[in-house]
């Protein structure tokens, strides 16, 4: 059990609901494109811009969510941001239904629900701590961390099921019920929040610094943003070479491509499950950089991988990936929430947000270009060897002497405090 009594019961809720709500965004994320070719028949430019409106929110939305949230309780967000979703999806089928639904209509309802996504994502990581003492973090956020690889593997799948049966329109009607039924989940949690305090005259820009300086002037966050970013960079420069790849230069079936991906989340849901026990064992920093290492190189043999062997070296190097990567992801938002002091941890995971998953669009053009240029398999390399590349930024950095995340909580010796801005910073 993570915790006993209120607590226990309070955060048991806050995970029931972003399970759920995990499941809904993937099942959305199947539905949304099949519906458009269903509803309107869209081109590949209609598809582009579908696509843009489904991420363009955290590009430009994500830092100012960051501040909402340090400025607000999270609880009433969390809910708001469920209901919002529930209403921007359930639109679609039932405008379309009605006739009333154009083209135009399904990117704007689109680029709401992404938005609510924005806010959902980024506030549910800055109510744990909340929710959950400090020694509880590592645990709270292991379960947290299962519950998203357990969405990415059952997710599509179950989308891709319930669309043969009812069709994409119908299915998008599902996911709206389940942004309201963790809606529902949120509104059981007992714990009532403080509002924050606020200083008169503070400007956004001012708060987004503060989060900026939280996260970049931190000395045990900042190495961590920076290998996010590095990773994310390369795992997208590669994933925009790996299914011309898988397809055209060793011969995989769209069936045997889509096993592949359910072994990295495999393996993601194990990595989940053993991270308590690895912090303990290993100590948080060397933990840390060890599955940070596994989640880095075993892609370094997808350019490896022939002949009739290749579906198990690719199944392999994503399973052995996946396990990393859970452990590690969820040992970055325990350090986060720890490091950061908690009037400025909604704008600083807003900041470490915005830069890691800035990347992945540059990432991925620069795949492709490259791909062009010197071949998929030559790409792939330099891919793999990027990739394997990225936690040098945490392997040199004062992270791999903490014993716990709590000794780089601020006060704690070694830890780093942002100084204050003026009050009155342009």
């Amino acid at each position: 059990m993570l915790l006993k009594g209120v607590e226990g019961r309070d955060f048991g809720s806050l995970w029931a609901a972003q399970s759920i709500s995990q499941v809904g965004s993937q099942i959305t994320t199947v539905a949304l494109p099949l519906a458009a070719v269903a509803l309107f028949d869209v081109g590949p430019a209609q598809m582009g811009l579908l696509n843009a409106a489904v991420y363009l929110p955290a590009l430009l939305l994500t830092l100012l969510a960051g501040v909402w949230i340090d400025r607000s309780r999270r609880r009433p967000l969390l809910i708001g941001a469920d209901l919002g979703r529930a209403v921007a999806i359930g639109l679609i089928p039932a405008t379309a239904l009605a006739g009333l639904l154009g083209v135009e209509g399904l990117y704007l309802l689109v680029l709401v629900s992404g938005a609510l996504t924005v806010l959902f994502d980024t506030a549910y990581h800055a109510y744990v701590p909340t929710l959950v003492p400090g020694g509880g973090l590592v645990r709270a956020n292991s379960r947290l961390q299962f519950s998203v690889s357990l969405a990415q593997m059952a997710g599509p799948g179950l989308g891709g099921l319930l669309i043969q049966g009812v069709g994409a329109p119908v299915v998008l009607a599902v996911a709206a019920a389940s942004f309201l039924l963790s809606a529902l989940f949120l509104a059981r949690v007992r714990h009532r929040e403080r509002r924050p305090e606020r200083a008169a005259g503070r400007r956004i820009r001012q708060e987004i610094a503060e989060g900026l300086r939280a996260t970049f002037g931190n000395r045990h966050v900042r190495p961590v943003v920076l290998e996010a970013a590095t990773f994310n960079f390369f795992f997208q420069f590669i994933a925009s070479l790996y299914i011309l790849y898988a397809v055209h230069d060793l011969g995989l079936s769209a069936g045997v491509i889509g096993a592949v991906a359910t072994a990295g989340a495999a393996g993601a849901m194990l990595g989940a499950l053993v991270t308590e026990r690895l912090v303990r064992r290993m100590g948080f920093g060397p933990a840390l950089i060890t599955t940070m290492v596994i989640a880095s190189t075993p892609l370094v043999a997808i350019p490896l991988a022939t002949g009739p062997a290749s579906p198990f070296v690719l199944a392999g190097a994503y399973f052995t990936q996946g396990i990393g990567l859970a452990v590690s992801a969820s040992q970055a938002v325990t350090l986060r929430q720890v490091a950061v002091p908690p009037a400025v941890v909604g704008r600083a995971n807003a900041a470490y947000r915005t830069l890691s998953f800035g990347v992945l669009p540059l990432g991925a053009l620069t795949g492709g270009l490259l791909g062009d240029l010197i071949g998929l398999r030559a790409a792939l390399v330099v891919g793999g060897v990027g990739l394997a590349l990225a936690p040098a930024w945490v392997l040199l950095s004062p992270v791999r002497h903490l014993r716990t995340a709590e000794e780089a909580r601020p006060g704690e010796p070694g830890a780093a405090v942002p100084p204050p801005a003026p009050a009155h910073a342009p």
